[in-house]
């Protein structure tokens, strides 16, 4: 499947400044499991180089609904959510659907 036709699902938050190395140690071994788990399609983590909130994007690609809800269910990632409330000034959660742009739209009315 096309990337830009996933699923994304995201994961933004900023990182308490206590726990900034635990949060490195804990990405680390939290990506590892993520990449081997078969419903997921493609991942990136992007941190802003604005120095803007939020500070930290996770950036989850599914190829189908039925995969997104079979990552977002299971017990370990409601362990690993768990975790993150732990090392963040808070987190949010989005899910981002393909939208297509018309790129020669034509009004209801004829007329631009």
């Amino acid at each position: 499947m096309n990337p830009y036709e996933r699923y994304v699902f995201e994961v933004t938050y900023d990182i308490l400044d206590q726990y900034r190395k635990e949060h490195d140690t804990w990405l680390s071994k939290t990506t590892e499991q993520w990449i081997t788990t078969e419903s997921l399609d493609g991942f990136r983590s992007e941190q802003s180089v604005m120095g803007a909130s939020p500070e930290v994007r996770l950036r989850f690609e599914f190829d189908t609904l039925t995969d997104w809800a079979t990552f977002v269910e299971s017990d370990q990632h409601q362990r690993t959510l768990d975790r993150l409330e732990e090392l963040t000034d808070w987190f949010n959660t989005n899910l981002w659907e393909p939208a297509a742009i018309p790129l020669n739209p034509t009004p209801a009315n004829g007329t631009l």
